[in-house]
């Protein structure tokens, strides 16, 4: 017997179109300093940034873990001190009595800057590594840092989507009194449709942010998170009015909102990349004390 499965289209961040638009831009932004092997591996990074809406479907296990993994409805913990180390956010989502005030799962909030901040200090030890380390290994990390690295794009180009920021995920969700859209096709109507129809990565690249260092890698993704979530409203907005209908006109409001939140992901994720490099330079590594 043949079995089809169909996963929904607003399942996938930013589609396709929009993680390879977003990957080829942070490409265009990445300073001259990284090893050369990095940048021979360009398309297969830009291939990469799509691969974990792909691991969907997989099976239960996996299917129970990865989709918390991108994205963090910013509403329900804007309150707490969000700690670095995943557990100890799970621990303060039960003893803050979040999961009980809303009635929700230690998964239900997301995971998103724990995901960006693990996969970067992966990236940046197997960076220091490859430093470290006798030409004959270093072709075994290669392929390492470029799968890491490849991975970690996916997230970061999430983290710059205001619906993987928000409750209002797929529709609003929240009083309504601006009548923003609550039909259940918000969320790949802009991420997918719109994006695949009408982006392309000449409209991003003028717009990257120059190379900033990182130092804190989960305060720079919760950050940048709090701040994609202060977009939501702007996106409700442009969708009530029209804007990411590809039936109709392009909306120059539409489309430089839509470049401006991909050259955000562009630019932290080119930002990730160039830091893991630049801090793996250091030979310390911090080791919990026991």
């Amino acid at each position: 017997m043949l079995v089809l499965s169909f996963v929904p289209l607003s399942s996938f961040a930013w589609g396709e179109a929009g993680h390879r638009i977003s990957a080829e831009a942070a490409t265009f932004g990445l300073p001259a300093d990284m090893p050369q092997f990095f940048y021979r591996a360009y398309p297969e990074l830009i291939w990469l940034d799509p691969d974990p809406d792909r691991w969907r479907g997989a099976g239960p296990s996996l299917d129970a873990e990865n989709p918390p993994e991108h994205f963090l409805d910013y509403e329900y913990v804007a309150a707490l001190d969000l700690p670095p180390e995943r557990d100890r956010f799970i621990d303060l989502l039960y003893t803050s009595g979040t999961l009980r005030r809303y009635g929700i799962t230690n998964s239900t909030a997301g995971f998103l800057p724990w995901r960006i901040a693990e996969l970067t200090e992966q990236l940046t030890t197997e960076f220091r590594q490859w430093r470290f380390s006798t030409p004959s290994d270093r072709r075994f990390l290669e392929r390492d840092i470029i799968h890491v690295a490849g991975i970690l794009g996916h997230y970061a180009t999430d983290a710059a989507n205001p619906d993987h920021t928000t409750i209002n995920y797929n529709g609003w969700i929240l009083p309504n009194p601006s009548g923003y859209p609550i039909d259940c096709e918000a969320h790949a109507r802009f991420e997918t449709v719109y994006v695949s129809h009408v982006m392309t990565t000449a409209d991003v690249v003028p717009r990257l942010a120059p190379p900033e260092l990182r130092g804190d890698y989960f305060q720079t993704a919760l950050e940048f998170i709090r701040a994609s979530n202060g977009q939501v409203e702007t996106l409700y907005r442009i969708d009530r009015d029209g804007g990411f209908d590809i039936f109709r006109p392009v909306s120059p409001e539409a489309k430089a909102f839509t470049a401006e939140r991909l050259a955000a992901g562009a630019s932290l994720l080119r930002d990730l990349w160039w830091s893991a490099w630049r801090n793996s330079a250091e030979r310390t590594v911090r080791r919990r004390a026991r």
